[in-house]
């Protein structure tokens, strides 16, 4: 991996983990045009997503301050309980769905749909409530759906949190606040490969690596602070017309033209 294919990885990285259309899609599909060798793409996607957790808590230190200093009261046990479906679903399906590629377009399509379903429950008049224990679920299962490259993390948990009756803003923050432990997860089952140096080696060295991580870090604070402006404002179907257009694009090269896949 070169240092210009670590930084547009970076920048896709961070664009994408917070704004509604899928970081690991688009990492797949971004790969898949550069022809980077996936061997080490777990390892390697979960560097790129330390530059997104960067992000997160240079946005939300406050909470994440108080989560620390009084984890009992604090949003710190709905986080937890929002994860476990996650963590499920990825030991029963994780294997599984290793190859996204196979269901890539497809996976985008979903994403459409669901980006639409949460702009109509979003137009719903809503209470200004704070998250409970159930809402943090709906979301969790939400994010387990998201386990299949394509489908939109954030695009998923935010459709849960306003079919469970949050706001958009209060489901956008949970929805980033779930990322922490999701990308925690990730980077202490790839601890192994990144320590023996092996997941490094496979994107080219610390060089490509640290530009992709600093790269994805500065895109991942202005996609969050864009997206906690724009949710309130616009419609999320443009989004999803996005999401349409790169799913059928996708769809047409695996079934058709097979130009990348």
């Amino acid at each position: 991996m070169s240092i210009f294919q670590a930084f547009i990885l970076g920048l896709v990285q961070g664009l994408a983990e917070f704004l509604p259309i899928s970081s690991s899609g688009h990492l797949e599909l971004v790969q898949t045009l550069f022809g980077i060798n996936q061997s080490n793409s777990i390892a390697l996607e979960v560097m790129l997503h330390v530059g997104t957790l960067i992000a997160v808590f240079v946005v939300y230190w406050k909470r994440i301050w108080n989560m620390i200093m009084h984890p009992v009261k604090s949003e710190l046990w709905l986080l937890v309980v929002a994860t476990i479906p996650a963590v499920i679903a990825q030991l029963a399906f994780g294997d599984f769905f290793e190859s996204g590629a196979l269901y890539l377009g497809f996976s985008f399509l979903i994403t459409s749909v669901l980006l639409c379903v949460a702009d109509m429950l979003g137009d719903i008049q809503k209470k200004h409530k704070e998250v409970n224990w159930k809402d943090a679920l709906i979301m969790g299962v939400m994010q387990a759906v998201a386990i299949l490259p394509g489908v939109s993390r954030s695009g998923a948990t935010i459709t849960g949190g306003l079919g469970a009756g949050l706001t958009r803003k209060k489901a956008a923050d949970f929805s980033f606040l779930m990322s922490i432990p999701a990308i925690m997860g990730g980077l202490v089952l790839s601890l192994k490969e990144i320590l023996d140096g092996s997941a490094i080696a496979g994107a080219g060295g610390w060089g490509p690596v640290l530009v992709g991580i600093v790269t994805a870090a500065v895109f991942g604070f202005l996609a969050i602070r864009t997206m906690l402006h724009i949710i309130r404002k616009i419609s999320l179907k443009w989004f999803a017309l996005y999401t349409t257009v790169i799913g059928v694009l996708v769809l047409l090269d695996q079934f058709v033209f097979h130009f990348f896949f």
